[in-house]
């Protein structure tokens, strides 16, 4: 079987679900770009308010999956890179919804999105495979932004993964589920969402916008920004 990334639409809410049986849905380059044309059409429709990436078959993603050839590995890590980058500019909700394994790739996806509902069972880490090739997408910088340093080398330095309830603590993970049932809560909490949404969608992407501005600003450039929102309103 092949891997694919399926979309779904529930009412105003795109399911993206990374599909890749018998490998834990890791990744390849044509999932990747599958993803970045999805995200991209879904972009330009207005009736589409939330997105929600998952796994299936109860995991979420092992990570990149590389080809032998160098100059494949590089394009593979390439278009990795393009997806996480635009997870992270999106200008629609984007939550993640995480049961099984979310590691290396993986978790870098899921970091990048805006909101993390996890299974209580989910597990979260870099693999030993990780040490020496650097394919995560960012995970370390993703991490840097979302937990505190000596957890961040942990992940780093530990092959072994950490629950997802070790991250909700840390505030990594926004909502804990019952096992299996991730992608059922972020759906409710996607659903509420896409009911505000309607009301002021260039607002949300404003905000989102401020939101990632602010982690290198000082207040007095927060504030010049607010001015420039406002005074731009019409």
């Amino acid at each position: 079987m092949t891997a694919e990334l399926k979309a779904a639409r529930r009412d105003a809410i795109l399911i993206l679900t990374l599909s890749n049986p018998g490998s834990d849905n890791a990744l390849d380059a044509a999932m990747l770009a599958e993803a970045i044309e999805t995200l991209s059409a879904a972009d330009r429709d207005e009736t589409v308010r939330v997105v929600v990436l998952s796994g299936a078959d109860g995991r979420f993603s092992r990570g990149l999956d590389l080809p032998k050839e160098t100059q494949d590995r590089l394009a593979a890590l390439e278009s990795l890179h393009s997806l996480i980058e635009m997870l992270r500019s999106y200008p629609k909700p984007v939550i993640a919804a995480v049961d099984g394994l979310a590691a290396d790739a993986g978790l870098a996806l899921a970091l990048a999105c805006d909101l993390l509902v996890a299974g209580r069972g989910a597990q979260f880490g870099l693999s030993a495979a990780q040490r020496g090739v650097w394919a995560s997408g960012g995970a370390g910088w993703l991490l840097a932004q979302a937990l505190p340093s000596a957890l961040v080398t942990e992940l780093h330095l530990d092959a072994a993964p950490i629950a997802a309830p070790r991250l909700h603590a840390a505030g990594a993970v926004n909502r804990l589920a019952a096992d299996g049932r991730a992608l059922e809560e972020a759906l409710v909490w996607a659903e509420s969402i896409a009911a505000q949404a309607p009301a002021a969608p260039q607002a949300i992407e404003q905000l989102k916008d401020m939101l990632h501005a602010a982690r290198g600003q000082r207040l007095d450039e927060h504030f010049d920004g607010e001015r420039k929102r406002l005074a731009a309103q019409r």
